[in-house]
């Protein structure tokens, strides 16, 4: 089995901590079924999504693993009632870049010309 690199890439790690401390508030914030909303459970059922999808390419052995996740999450929000995940967000869609403006290359002076500076002691040529 391939194992992890020793240093995650920027910010990665100290994101994942963050994620576990959040989701350990959430657990102690929302003890009883009582304490969920439809909107909250949505929103907790997203992360947790969100979340497999990233750990989904840390990892060849994971890929699986968050394959059975996000089906387990599939059908808990259907068993919820929830709306279903939105596959067509607009933060999942491939982004082509635009294509650049070809301007044409400006010649002459331009709109940065100060002037030509003649050295002090020398004449300009042209007097």
């Amino acid at each position: 089995m391939t194992p992890f690199p020793t240093t995650a890439a920027p910010g990665v790690a100290d994101r994942a901590e963050a994620l576990a401390d959040a989701a350990c508030e959430l657990h102690d914030a929302a003890s009883s079924p009582g304490s969920w909303t439809a909107a909250a459970a949505e929103e907790a059922v997203e992360a947790m999504e969100t979340t497999a999808l990233a750990l989904h390419g840390a990892h060849p052995a994971a890929a699986a693993a968050m394959d059975t996740v996000a089906q387990v999450l599939a059908r808990l929000r259907r068993d919820l009632d929830l709306t279903a995940a939105d596959e067509d967000d607009a933060q999942d869609q491939i982004v082509t870049p635009p294509t650049p403006i070809r301007r044409r290359t400006r010649r002459g002076l331009g709109p940065g010309y100060r002037g030509l500076r003649v050295p002090p002691g020398r004449a300009a040529s042209g007097q």
